[in-house]
């Protein structure tokens, strides 16, 4: 079976230095550089091409951030900010 690929939903909005995901009900969240560039980076691909894009740009082994990028994909889809 093939692995779902995520959809990105909302935007991002860079307001007075600060980084905010809002979602398609207006709900608006502040996020660091790391959470917005994982966010971008999600959509139309897998979780694993999401684990190897961000290990080979911050040049951590996949082992050590494919837990937490997996948290935070469920956490960005319990906000519908990615499906």
């Amino acid at each position: 079976m093939q692995e779902a690929r995520l959809k990105r939903k909302g935007a991002l909005v860079r307001e007075s230095g600060s980084i905010i995901l809002v979602n398609e009900e207006n709900k608006a969240f502040g996020v660091d550089e790391v959470v917005a560039y994982i966010w971008s980076i999600c959509d139309g691909k897998t979780i694993e091409e999401v684990v190897d894009e961000f290990s080979e740009a911050s040049n951590i082994p996949a082992d050590e951030v494919r837990e937490p990028i997996i948290n935070l994909i469920n956490k960005l889809k319990s906000v519908s900010l990615l499906e």
